[in-house]
């Protein structure tokens, strides 16, 4: 397969994206997809512990997820990451950053994930293969390696590109490949393109956009341009052909998790359509057609990021009123307050990942919110409010039915999830890094 070959060679010459392990004494990256409590929620209906738990990086880069499902279980009992990527470069950045944060739970393997089938790894819980399928010319062996090594429980966390919303960067692609036909020297390359970049007419579809991507080459330089105009193999999906595709390997779509409009809302034609007749009749299509008109509404699409599993319900639901409802990184503050104090009008809030939201609170919303701390379940919830109004003929489902859909609007963008009493909360971003900070600030 000489196409994985250039590809092997891009990422040793140019370990996408590049880390430098020495920042790990300062910060801990985050990945949206491998938030422990969001795989739990949205994979494990909120109930996995963590322990002996069996986690794959598939692709592993230049380490992000590794490390940081690795710092989130590094006191989980009998917990394990296993890293595997192609690029021995990428590998190497990786393992430093894992030994200046002194992780000790992970097993680093250097070879390709089509070859899983045959390296007797066993199985594993959750498998994690961000930035790599759409880089397989058959993305359904690749897929399909990662199920040969899946529990029967387990739960996958899928990156690939979008089809339309990366259009410019096809375009570009194209071009790269008819200068670049017979270059072989990647840095000439690179050199080349810098050239191109600096003569697009403005009627060009990328110069049109150019903003949109400037961030990628501002942050990562000659790596984050290679990465964008000159890779060797580089597809994109369009909804309809991701929803083929997952199926044909015998998957089920649990959730779009990507931050901002790559999250549930973008593919939600309501977030775009406010005509109730039209609303309607897309209602009827299968849900693959509504999220692809979505799709192709937004045109912001650039990645699809999403949770795949061999069963259905795996979803914590909010009807069990076992749960707790809690909020992921950053709550809104003085919410409860916010709402006592606005008369029923609609209250506008934006979300860690800028999200403006806007929502009608109901006539108990106010006093639930003022109980919701994180730790209590929806039942304990639900009895304070009874207590507080004097009202014990109030009933579970009506308060229920007044929290659901403002809780529906937090989830559909994973910043409130779900879990049983019985799983502990984990450590914020800040606890699991100060351990880190305070062994080098000395």
């Amino acid at each position: 397969m000489e196409y994985i070959q250039e590809v092997r060679n891009q990422y040793e010459n140019y370990p996408y994206p590049y880390r430098d392990p020495e920042d790990e004494k300062t910060r801990l990256i985050f990945t949206l997809d491998a938030f422990l409590e969001k795989i739990n929620h949205f994979c494990y209906q909120g109930k996995q512990t963590f322990n002996n738990f069996r986690a794959l990086v598939a692709g592993g880069g230049t380490g992000s997820a590794a490390i940081f499902l690795a710092e989130q279980l590094r006191h989980k009992k009998n917990a394990e990451i296993v890293y595997l990527d192609i690029s021995r470069q990428s590998m190497d950045i990786a393992q430093k950053r894992a030994a200046i944060r002194g992780l000790k739970n992970i097993t680093w393997i250097h070879n390709s994930i089509l070859n899983l089938p045959d390296l007797d790894l066993g199985t594993f819980d959750y498998i994690n293969c961000v930035g790599v399928l759409h880089h397989l010319e058959d993305y359904h062996a690749g897929l399909r390696a990662l199920g040969s090594v899946l529990a029967e429980n387990g739960s996958l966390g899928i990156m690939v590109y979008g089809k339309h919303a990366r259009a410019p960067i096809y375009q570009m692609q194209s071009l790269m490949r008819l200068i670049h036909e017979d270059e072989p020297d990647m840095q000439k390359q690179v050199e080349n393109t810098k050239i191109v970049l600096n003569c697009l007419p403005p009627s060009n579809l990328y110069k049109r956009c150019e903003q949109e991507w400037k961030s990628e080459i501002d942050e990562y330089g000659d790596i984050g341009l290679y990465d964008l105009f000159l890779h060797s193999q580089d597809h994109g999906f369009d909804v309809m052909e991701l929803y083929d595709w997952i199926e044909s390997c015998g998957f089920h779509l649990v959730e779009f998790i990507g931050p901002k409009f790559e999250s549930k809302i973008g593919y939600d034609p309501k977030t775009f359509i406010g005509h109730p007749g039209l609303l309607k009749e897309i209602a009827h299509l299968p849900l693959p057609k509504q999220h692809a008109i979505g799709e192709l509404m937004s045109g912001l699409i650039q990645r699809h990021s999403f949770y795949l599993s061999k069963n259905t319900g795996t979803k914590a639901q909010v009807d069990d009123l076992d749960n707790v409802p809690f909020f992921l990184r950053n709550p809104p503050h003085n919410l409860a307050d916010t709402i006592a104090h606005n008369n029923g009008r609609k209250i506008t809030i934006k979300s860690p990942d800028d999200i403006s939201m806007q929502f009608q609170p109901g006539k108990f919303t106010g006093d639930i919110f003022r109980y919701l701390n994180g730790e209590r379940t929806l039942k304990t919830i639900f009895n304070k409010v009874r207590k507080l109004r004097k009202t014990p003929q109030l009933s579970n489902q009506e308060l229920l039915e007044d929290f659901r859909p403002i809780y529906t609007i937090f989830n559909d963008i994973s910043w409130m999830l779900l879990r049983p009493s019985s799983v502990p909360m984990l450590k914020s971003l800040e606890e699991l890094q100060e351990p880190i900070n305070r062994r080098y600030s000395s």
